[in-house]
């Protein structure tokens, strides 16, 4: 075997490991921390939510700009937390169900 070819062959398969790892761990990741993005995106003050640490509270103050959030946890006790700490809204799972019942109601959607 020429040292030409097993030069190619060493490229082309660091080339594929590349592409495989872009395709298996970039690429979801990068969709994940979009959606993530337009879930927080979407929240109003007053809505409950619940932070990735699992604490369940409702949305006091919301300022992206200073990067900071509170929610209240009980009557008069709240938390400062930053937006990122978000996970999702607490009803969350109906509206995705809601969302597909609307998708699947419309005529010529798949």
């Amino acid at each position: 075997m020429d040292a030409g070819f097993a030069v190619i062959v060493f490229f082309s398969t660091v080339a594929f490991v590349f592409l495989l790892v872009w395709l298996v761990v970039i690429v979801p990741q990068n969709r994940a921390r979009k959606n993530q993005e337009q879930v927080v995106s979407d929240l109003k003050i007053g809505e409950e939510i619940v932070t990735v640490g699992g604490v369940i509270g409702k949305l006091t103050y919301l300022n992206r700009d200073e990067d900071i959030a509170r929610i209240e946890v009980a009557k008069g006790v709240e938390v400062r937390i930053i937006p990122a700490a978000i996970s999702h809204p607490l009803d969350f799972m109906q509206r995705v169900q809601r969302d597909k019942r609307a998708g699947q109601a419309k005529p010529g959607a798949k």
